[in-house]
Parts: C-alpha cells; sequence; structure tokens
C-alpha cells in the first residue's frame, strides 16, 4: 500500500479516507518516521478515535478536527 502523502505548505497531509484500522494508523506511523508535522484525513470512526489515542500516549502534539463526515487529525512531534 502506497502512502499517499503530499507537502502542502509546512505540514504534509495524509489521505486516508476509505481505509479501515489498521491501515490508516499503520501508514500514520510510517509518515512520522519521515516527517515532523502531519496531518491525517480519515472518514473512519474507529481510526479517529484509535490514531490521536494512541499517537498521544507516545508523546505526540495532537488536535482534531471534524468536518463534513471527515477527521482532520494533526500530529506534531514535541520538540525536546
Amino acid at each position: 500500500m502506497k502512502l499517499k502523502l503530499e507537502k502542502v505548505g509546512e505540514k504534509y497531509v495524509l489521505d486516508a479516507r476509505d481505509l479501515t484500522c489498521p491501515f490508516p494508523l499503520a501508514m500514520t506511523k510510517l509518515a512520522l518516521k519521515e516527517v515532523d508535522d502531519l496531518e491525517v484525513i480519515v472518514n473512519n470512526p474507529p481510526s479517529a478515535r484509535d490514531i490521536p489515542a494512541i499517537l498521544g500516549k507516545q508523546g505526540y502534539l495532537v488536535d482534531v478536527e471534524r468536518e463534513n463526515g471527515l477527521w482532520k487529525i494533526r500530529i506534531r512531534k514535541e520538540s525536546p
């Protein structure tokens, strides 16, 4: 499965729409190995719930917005 990763301004956007767990989380973790500022777009409620919870526990800064049936999950690495 290929990452749909696109640079938009200072952040990268990962389009994980229409994918079910565990794929959005796995793709997010792969993308975070390459970038520090990521927005993940999902339309799967379990992914919208699990990605912020898991990555928040791993020390990432996570913000979630919901609009028009999509969740936009902004993930940033904490500065040391």
